[in-house]
């Protein structure tokens, strides 16, 4: 279609999380899942979206961007929990929910 827009996920590799898929969500639906080390790339409509990963009950923020149409987005996410912060664990876990997850658009 010409009003049409991809944009694609690439998840690096982490400790925490790796046999586990993120749910990716687009305006509230699921609409693909990721894999450590894995991208996905999903269609959207041209205009204003709303993206946020999700894993059990823990999630990314939501993050908020406009897709012209023919273009291409690329965003990058992971665990907030790499290295030394795999300690922190429980207190994202019960007070950083929709912090647990990392989300950016790829520059």
């Amino acid at each position: 279609m010409d009003n049409e827009a991809h944009i694609s996920i690439q998840r690096g590799k982490s400790y925490a999380d790796n046999w586990r898929a993120y749910k990716v969500r687009v305006d509230g639906i699921v609409v693909a899942s990721v894999r450590a080390g894995q991208s996905t790339t999903i269609t959207v409509a041209s205009g204003r979206h709303m993206l946020r990963l999700r894993i059990d009950w823990c999630s990314s923020e939501e993050l908020q961007f406009d897709a012209q149409a023919g273009e291409h987005i690329t965003f990058e996410c992971g665990s907030s929990l790499a290295g030394w912060r795999i300690f922190l664990a429980p207190f994202y876990v019960f007070f950083r929910i929709h912090r647990y997850l990392w989300l950016r658009r790829a520059t």
